[in-house]
C-alpha cells in the first residue's frame, strides 16, 4: 500500500557521518498511516535484517551461494583471452548465469534487479493480490533505498565506447547527449533509482560510493536512517560486474591481480605466504533492514541485528593502505563500543582479506591491536578466496554471508591457506568451514582511497530466522 509521499524532514544531512551525529525525532505523519509506522526515539531503535538477496559466481540466489560456500567450492576459472593480459592466463570469478537472464540494461543492473526482488520477497514485503497486483506490505514513503555501484555500470560505458569507435565522432557525440544508456544506465546512482522506481519506494534514495567499501557503507547508512527515525525500512546493498578489459588492465598495471600457476582455483590465497593478489569477481547483494519493532509487528523473523558500526578513513594514499594499523584498529574499537559488544564476546570476523602482499598483514595487525589476546580465539574468514573480490559489491555480499553464518552457526572457510604468513597469525579457518555458535560477528571493508568501514552483527534477542525458514517462521 502507498500512503502519500511526504517523509519527515532530515536533520542536517545524517547520511554521511554515521555513527557520530544526532537527529531529532520525526514529526507526526499524515493520518491513515499503518499501525506499524510510528517510530520509537532514535536511541531506542534496534535495526534488524529481514531479507537477503544474493547472486555470485557460486550461486544465482541466497541459498545456492551459501551452500556452495559451506561446501568449500570456488567460482574461479580462467578468463577468455580478450580479458587476459598478453602472455598471461588471468583468473576471474564471473557471475553464475543459470535460470536468471542478463537483461538489456546490462549485468550490473540485472544483478541489482534480481537481488532486490529476492530480498524484498524474503522479507515478506511484496504482496501478491489478484485485485491489486504486486504491492508493498508497508508504507512506501517510509522505505529508503541505498544502493551503491562504486564505478557505475562499466559494461554500459563499454557499450558506448564500442559504438563510438564505429561511428563518426561528431555523430556519436551528438547522439550521446540523447542516449538512453548514457542518461540512465551508466552512473553510480543507476541501481538505487532503478530499484526505487521499480518498487515505488518513496523514502530517501541514495547511492553511496566508497570504492571497495561501498556495499558496507550503504548498509550502515541505511541502518542509521532507521535509527534516526527517517524511515522504517531500508533496501541497501551493492552490485558489481567488473570483468571488463579496462578495469582488468588497470589492476594488471597496478600489480594487484593474482598470478595463476595453472589451477585457477588456487590463485586467490588470502593470508598465505604465496599470495600474489586478488581475483576479480562479479555479483551483488541487497539486504532489507528494518526497525525491530516494525518487523515484529508484521510477524517477521529477522536474521540478525545490526548492532552498530563505524566509518573512517586512513587518509594515506590513493591505492595503498596506511602501514600503521592503529587507524583501522581504532575503527574496530569504535564499532564494538557503539554496539555494546566486548572483544571477549566476538565469535567471528569476516575480513576484507584481498590476498595482496601489503594489505593482509596490516588488517591482521589492526585486528590484533583492537582485540588484544581475544584475537587468537576469533574464527576469521576471507570469502574472496571463493567468490573473488567483488570490488564495490564486496562489502554487501560478505555482510550477507556473515548474516547467514550467524543464522546457521557456521563459519565458512578460507581456501588455499596452506602456509599462513607469520604476519597473518590469526585463525583463518583454513580449507574447511566450521560449525560453531556465532552470536556476534564483525565485518570489515577497506577501499582504495582510504575508505574504512566496520559493521557489528549479533543474534537478535527475540526469536530469529533459522536455516531456510519462511520469514514468518515455520
Amino acid at each position: 500500500m502507498k500512503v502519500g509521499r511526504a517523509h519527515p524532514p532530515i536533520n542536517a544531512n545524517p547520511f554521511f557521518w554515521f555513527p557520530f551525529f544526532s537527529c531529532s525525532a520525526p514529526e507526526p505523519g499524515p493520518a491513515g498511516r499503518s499501525s506499524v509506522s510510528p517510530s520509537p526515539s532514535p536511541s531506542a531503535a534496534k535495526v534488524v535484517v529481514t531479507g537477503i538477496g544474493l547472486w555470485t559466481g557460486l550461486g544465482v540466489d541466497r541459498e545456492s551461494t551459501w551452500s556452495a560456500l559451506r561446501a568449500g567450492r570456488s567460482a574461479a576459472c580462467s578468463l577468455a583471452d580478450e580479458l587476459s593480459g598478453e602472455g598471461r592466463h588471468d583468473v576471474g570469478c564471473p557471475l553464475l548465469v543459470d535460470d536468471r537472464t542478463i537483461r538489456p540494461h546490462g549485468r550490473t543492473l540485472s544483478i541489482v534487479e534480481e537481488t532486490a526482488s529476492e530480498a524484498l520477497n524474503d522479507a515478506g514485503l511484496i504482496l501478491q493480490a489478484p485485485e491489486l497486483g504486486r504491492s508493498l506490505a508497508v508504507e512506501a514513503n517510509r522505505v529508503a533505498t541505498l544502493i551503491g555501484l562504486s564505478k557505475g555500470c562499466m559494461e554500459n560505458f563499454g557499450r558506448l565506447a564500442w559504438e563510438g569507435a564505429r561511428q563518426d565522432p561528431a555523430e556519436f557525440t551528438d547522439g550521446l547527449a540523447h542516449s538512453w544508456i548514457w542518461k540512465h544506465l551508466c552512473w553510480p546512482n543507476a541501481g538505487a533509482s532503478f530499484v526505487a522506481a521499480r518498487h515505488d519506494l518513496g523514502g530517501p534514495c541514495l547511492a553511496p560510493v566508497a570504492a571497495c567499501a561501498t556495499g558496507l557503507v550503504a548498509v550502515l547508512q541505511g541502518a542509521e536512517l532507521i535509527r534516526s527515525g527517517v524511515c522504517d525500512v531500508a533496501v541497501a546493498g551493492s552490485a558489481d560486474a567488473s570483468l571488463q578489459p579496462l578495469l582488468l588492465g588497470a589492476f594488471r598495471r597496478m600489480g594487484v591481480l593474482a598470478r595463476s600457476d595453472g589451477d585457477p582455483v588456487r590463485a586467490a590465497r588470502p593470508w598465505d605466504r604465496a599470495r600474489s593478489g586478488f581475483v576479480v569477481g562479479e555479483g551483488g547483494a541487497i539486504l532489507v533492514l528494518e526497525r525491530d519493532d516494525h518487523a515484529r509487528a508484521r510477524g517477521v523473523l529477522p536474521y540478525v541485528e545490526v548492532a552498530g558500526g563505524a566509518l573512517g578513513a586512513d587518509a594515506y594514499h590513493a591505492t595503498t593502505m596506511n602501514p600503521d594499523p592503529t587507524g583501522l584498529a581504532a575503527l574496530i574499537g569504535r564499532a564494538l563500543a557503539q554496539s555494546g559488544v566486548l572483544a571477549s564476546e566476538l565469535d567471528h570476523i569476516n575480513v576484507h582479506g584481498t590476498a595482496t602482499r601489503i594489505n593482509d598483514p596490516i588488517e591482521c595487525s589492526a585486528i590484533r591491536l583492537a582485540l588484544g589476546h581475544d584475537a587468537d580465539r576469533v574464527a576469521c574468514s576471507a570469502n574472496k578466496s571463493q567468490i573473488g573480490h567483488l570490488l564495490g559489491a564486496a562489502g554487501a555480499v560478505e555482510l550477507a554471508i556473515t548474516c547467514l553464518a550467524i543464522r546457521d552457526g557456521f563459519v565458512p572457510p578460507t581456501l588455499n591457506l596452506d602456509a599462513p604468513d607469520p604476519a597473518c597469525d590469526l585463525d583463518g579457518t583454513p580449507h574447511t568451514g566450521r560449525s560453531m555458535p556465532v552470536r556476534s560477528a564483525l565485518k570489515l571493508s577497506i577501499g582504495f582511497g582510504g575508505h574504512l568501514a566496520a559493521a557489528l552483527l549479533r543474534q537478535p534477542d527475540t526469536p530469529f530466522r533459522r536455516p531456510r525458514e519462511h520469514p514468518h517462521g515455520g
